[in-house]
């Protein structure tokens, strides 16, 4: 009996089981929006709330609180590949003409343009030419501008019981004075310059003292600068050149001379060793020169700077004595009779001057006059009357006080003396800047 009543107890459940079916969910209409109690959100219902717990992984607003919302799907990443690095160009040649990079140029071991050139800090080869602009150079200001530089020169030496050297004391004894002053307002500049090189020398086998240097150089100018060609200047300005001291000849033996005077005719007379014989007079002779034309100036650097110039010229010569123009013809030293004149001539000058290093400078200066009109009577013509002065110069600034410079000069005047004069000087000097 208690077997059938459990039966019948668990019997109405077991028939409801059966006949029960699932119920379909009617479909939300569209216009309203679920609210917080809604359990039918649809997946691709982007509002649905942290209660709503159908939220599926393209639910985007399911919050941490859902959880029936599983993780988005993670899409894999890939690094992009890096592009190939092309190695650096390489520094370019230097050009005068654009701002070079100098620690590139120095690295690269090129020579750059000195205008903007390499830091010397910066060089790493060994006698690679590299100089440094001066930040603290600026242009030129307007006004009165000058400098003086006082120089001095010794050479001693002492010898006995040397064969083939005459005992006693050889001694040179020099001076060197140069200065200028310039004044420039805008476009115009008024330049004047002094150089005096004056030395003695004395030999064990000539007891006087004889010169062996002695130029006087003194220049004025005014120069006008084109504004729109800066290159471009108008020149005009005088120039005087001589000799502050008398001329004498001294030899070690008795020597005959033969007088070539101006007129042709000779005169014989005998220089006796060890004394003067007396060739020219203080200030003797002298050049006066003028002229007026145009300066080109196409080149500028700190490495070379080059001049050009075009001009009319006249030169005005005061002579009198003699000058050595020897003949190999004669058994005599001969001599020439020095005389004034005066020429009008078109006159061609170049300099080209710079600094190879910060403290080696050259210089290179070549003047030729071609004179149209003659004073004087010579019998030359053309070309062999024109008249060349070259010079070439190396000077070496051991310190402030102390350099060492190598002077070549060659000049040629027809009129005055028909052969080339020949100096060489090499000079250890001592200077002191004043101004």
């Amino acid at each position: 009996m208690k077997k059938l009543k459990n039966i019948l107890k668990i019997l109405p459940a077991l028939v409801l089981m059966t006949t029960a079916t699932p119920a379909v969910a009617a479909p939300a209409p569209p216009p309203a929006a679920p609210t917080p109690g809604d359990k039918t959100a649809k997946p691709d219902d982007k509002t649905a709330t942290p209660g709503d717990k159908t939220a599926k992984p393209d639910d985007k607003t399911a919050t941490p609180g859902d959880k029936t919302a599983k993780p988005a799907a993670v899409r894999p990443t890939t690094t992009p590949a890096r592009p190939a690095v092309a190695p650096p160009p390489a520094p370019p040649a230097c050009d005068p003409q654009k701002v070079c990079d100098a620690k590139k140029l120095c690295d690269a071991k090129k020579i750059c343009d000195p205008l903007k050139v390499c830091d010397p800090k910066t060089l790493k080869v060994p006698g690679l030419v590299c100089f440094k602009k001066d930040p603290k150079k600026k242009k030129l200001a307007d006004g009165w501008h000058h400098n003086l530089t006082l120089g001095a020169t010794l050479a001693m030496g002492q010898s006995l019981n040397v064969p083939g050297i005459d005992d006693g004391i050889s001694l040179t004894l020099g001076a060197v004075v140069i200065g200028s002053v310039l004044y420039k307002y805008k476009q115009h500049r008024w330049t004047s310059s002094l150089s005096l090189v004056h030395a003695w020398a004395k030999t064990p086998s000539v007891k006087p003292m004889v010169k062996s240097a002695d130029e006087l150089n003194i220049k004025t100018g005014y120069q006008y600068v084109f504004k729109k060609m800066e290159s471009v200047s108008f020149v005009a300005g005088l120039q005087l050149v001589t000799s502050i001291a008398p001329g004498d000849l001294v030899l070690a033996a008795d020597t005959g001379l033969l007088l070539n005077q101006v007129d042709g005719t000779q005169l014989s007379d005998t220089a006796l060793r060890g004394q003067r014989y007396r060739l020219t007079d203080a200030f003797e002779p002298l050049i006066f020169k003028q002229l007026a034309g145009f300066n080109v100036r196409p080149y500028e650097t700190l490495l070379a700077t080059l001049d050009v110039r075009l001009s009319l010229a006249g030169w005005e010569v005061w002579a009198s004595g003699y000058a050595v123009n020897n003949d190999a013809g004669t058994d005599e030293l001969d001599l020439k009779e020095l005389q004034s004149f005066q020429q009008v001539g078109i006159q061609l000058e170049a300099i080209i001057a710079g600094n190879l290093s910060k403290r080696l400078s050259y210089a290179f200066a070549l003047e030729l006059m071609f004179p149209m009109y003659t004073s004087v009577e010579t019998g030359l013509s053309g070309f062999d009357l024109l008249n060349t002065d070259l010079s070439f110069q190396v000077g070496l600034k051991m310190s402030k006080w102390a350099s060492l410079s190598y002077v070549f000069s060659a000049k040629r005047i027809p009129v005055l003396v028909d052969q080339w004069q020949i100096v060489n000087n090499l000079v250890l000097s001592f200077t002191a800047n004043i101004l």
